[in-house]
């Protein structure tokens, strides 16, 4: 009898899911690991619970997260408490083994947003920032970012609940969108994404005492804090 191979996309069609497999091949190169680095090292409070110094090659990276480009002109956004206190902010790139040096464009510290800008080459199509209004729950998400500071590691999920408030520090998320795919430290600033392929928020926080419950900031409220940095969407 002869044998016949599945593709993961028939495979996935035969057990009724989704083919996530398209969708990150197609908004991968999109994402970034943000290496932040403070030299020479200087002592500081560690504002969230998965923050750590982490030593390299005798410069200290103060903390991990990532970034996504959402903008034809290569705009990056990320959380603004991943680049809180940077003298640098180095990023990884998709297909490139050296780190590249980002520019900061604006920050927006009382929600967590920071735009960041590089020099290289902006990938098509950049991820958009959908309409966090018509989210769902229970619908189908995908999010895609550097957890412990592993590149483009690709978690999914559901929208488990939307408008949790959330107090972190002295920050206040009044609004967040709640989800079980599982995120982790370095996946902060990271892209939330649904089946079209739209940013629907951007992964913040996740519980330290349990497991399955992460929140991402509404992409409604990104775009609006955008449009007060750059004067445009």
């Amino acid at each position: 009898m002869k044998k016949t191979h599945s593709t993961p996309g028939k495979r996935a069609a035969q057990l009724h899911l989704p083919n996530f497999v398209r969708l990150v091949e197609r908004y991968k190169k999109c994402v970034v690991g943000i290496e932040v680095i403070q030299t020479p090292y200087r002592d500081r409070t560690l504002f969230f619970p998965w923050e750590r110094p982490l030593p390299r090659e005798g410069r200290t990276a103060l903390n991990i997260g990532t970034g996504f480009m959402f903008h034809p002109k290569g705009y990056i956004l990320t959380n603004e408490h991943v680049i809180a206190e940077a003298d640098r902010i180095m990023l990884r790139v998709f297909g490139r083994k050296d780190l590249v040096e980002a520019d900061l464009v604006g920050r927006d510290r009382k929600h967590d947003i920071a735009v960041l800008w590089a020099n290289i080459p902006v990938p098509s199509p950049v991820l958009r920032l959908g309409h966090s209004k018509d989210v769902q729950v229970g619908e189908w998400v995908v999010a895609i970012g550097s957890p412990l500071g592993l590149d483009h590691t690709v978690t999914v999920g559901i929208v488990s609940a939307k408008n949790r408030p959330l107090q972190i520090g002295d920050r206040e998320y009044p609004n967040l969108i709640q989800t079980d795919a599982a995120i982790n430290r370095g996946n902060s600033g990271g892209p939330l994404i649904n089946l079209r392929g739209e940013v629907i928020g951007m992964n913040t926080a996740v519980s330290q005492s349990s497991q399955g419950i992460g929140f991402a900031i509404a992409a409604d409220v990104l775009r609006q804090r955008v449009k007060a940095i750059l004067g445009e969407v």
